[in-house]
């Protein structure tokens, strides 16, 4: 896994996804999500999705803190096109990702970060309150 950290912008495969994200408009945030949708989660699908996830809340105000400057520009050139569906999608996919069938949470479980955890419940509990 290449991961410096456990934040959702802190690994090579949600690098390399903001590539698409830039060129992608609001159904590269779509596609990534989708990619959890059935069976077992890949860790870099995974890893792409909570990233698409963090670009979800962030368009509806709700960003994790400091973004990447391309994601804030996401953000404001296309958040608009965000939709409850796709808030709705991006908490079905973070618990995906947090679940039994999920590549990357066996890999964060078993280096016993416990932060990456709290980083997802939190990301889940920002969906949640934009869906209100």
């Amino acid at each position: 896994m290449g991961a410096w950290g456990y934040l959702p912008f802190e690994n090579d495969d949600a690098m390399d996804w903001l590539a698409e994200l830039d060129a992608g408009g609001t159904e590269a945030v779509r596609t990534a999500l989708a990619k959890t949708g059935e069976g077992y989660v890949e860790a870099p699908e995974g890893s792409v999705a909570v990233a698409a996830a963090e670009v979800i809340s962030a368009s509806q105000g709700n960003p994790p803190g400091i973004l990447p400057e391309n994601v804030a520009d996401w953000v404001t050139a296309h958040g608009r096109g965000i939709t409850a569906e796709d808030v709705e999608l991006a908490r079905e996919a973070v618990q995906r990702v947090a679940g039994d069938e999920s590549e990357l949470a066996e890999l964060w479980d078993d280096a016993d970060e416990i932060e990456w955890r709290e980083s997802l419940d939190d990301l889940a509990e920002r969906l949640r309150t934009a869906l209100r």
